[in-house]
């Protein structure tokens, strides 16, 4: 009544795994499958591991992402500070490849396939 919610022990189990799945980015929709699926128990176990294995599938693809991100970022800051030391863009759109570094290279090479990568 006082909206005050008494778990037991192994509530907390299955909170941490919601959590965990929600966290993944996987649907509510899903996880209420998961939780109807585990209810039922060991004839489900096939289904389960699916489930998991297809969240892991999307989640590597998502960290991949997240990492080619992460990569123009860097390269974005150290365009910016190189252009900073040097007192100009064009400084440092004139820069000969041996003078950035070899882990920008790929990146730029990247970017110059896009319109305004500058």
């Amino acid at each position: 009544p006082g909206g005050i919610r008494v778990f037991k022990d192994s509530d907390f189990e299955w909170l941490r795994i919601i959590e965990c799945m929600k966290k993944a980015g996987m649907s509510l929709k899903d996880i209420r499958i998961y939780i109807e699926l585990a209810v039922q128990g060991d004839s489900t176990i096939d289904a389960r591991l699916a489930m998991f294995r297809r969240q892991q599938d999307t989640l590597r693809a998502q960290m991949q992402q997240l990492q080619d991100t992460m990569q123009v970022l860097e390269y974005k800051c150290w365009y910016y500070e190189t252009a900073q030391k040097l007192g100009s863009i064009d400084a440092v759109k004139n820069l000969p490849d041996k003078d950035i570094p070899a882990e920008m290279q790929a990146v730029k090479a990247h970017l110059c396939d896009c319109p305004d990568a500058e």
